[in-house]
């Protein structure tokens, strides 16, 4: 199987809102990473150009292949978001692909990247589905807001993309269930209410 460079959450050039309003670098985007995402096209068309730049033809399908529970995007992709709003990291991060590695952080690092928001608060836009050459991609738009510990506001805008891979040969478990595989949130203006 193919490994394609991954997106992770938190090391997209995101920012914060740090003293007196200015921004603040929480890292550094590769060029692999500012090109996702950021051209315009949503991650899914992204990730299907991708794949079909690298396929042929439809892989086939392994019929020999014990069934598993994929299980649903949408379940998924809460099931992260409730794990932030509650700061259980370990939950958070196992939503990614390759347990967690996807993200591009390991557990203490994912730990220490979040540990900043004081409150996380996520809500999902309209979910779109594709599918393409043997990958079924689930792109959502995510808005997460709350307040950082040093008590200024935040919000942050984008896709969230989860994958699963078909049945097809040499695809591992975890491959065929639903995971997080990139997200492109980039900070917006906080709306202040007017006094």
């Amino acid at each position: 199987m193919i490994r394609r460079a991954l997106i992770p959450f938190v090391c997209l050039a995101l920012t914060a809102c740090g003293p007196e309003g200015g921004s603040v670098n929480v890292s550094d985007a590769t060029e692999n990473e500012a090109r996702m995402g950021s051209d315009g096209d949503s991650l899914v068309d992204n990730a299907i150009e991708d794949e079909a730049a690298l396929a042929d033809e439809e892989p086939p399908i392994d019929a020999s292949m014990p069934p598993i529970d994929a299980g649903d995007p949408s379940d998924v992709a809460q099931r992260w978001a409730n794990a932030l709003e509650a700061r259980d990291w370990e939950t958070a991060r196992l939503s990614w692909g390759e347990s967690g590695m996807a993200s591009g952080l390991d557990a203490e690092e994912f730990e220490i990247a979040f540990s900043k928001y004081r409150t996380i608060n996520v809500t999902f836009g309209e979910p779109r589905r594709e599918g393409a050459a043997g990958t079924l991609y689930y792109e959502v738009p995510v808005t997460m807001t709350g307040e950082l510990e040093n008590g200024d506001g935040y919000r942050m805008e984008g896709p969230l993309l989860l994958s699963r891979v078909n049945d097809v040969p040499g695809a591992s478990t975890e491959e065929r269930k639903w995971h997080i595989e990139m997200s492109d949130l980039r900070p917006r203006p906080v709306e202040t209410e007017s006094q």
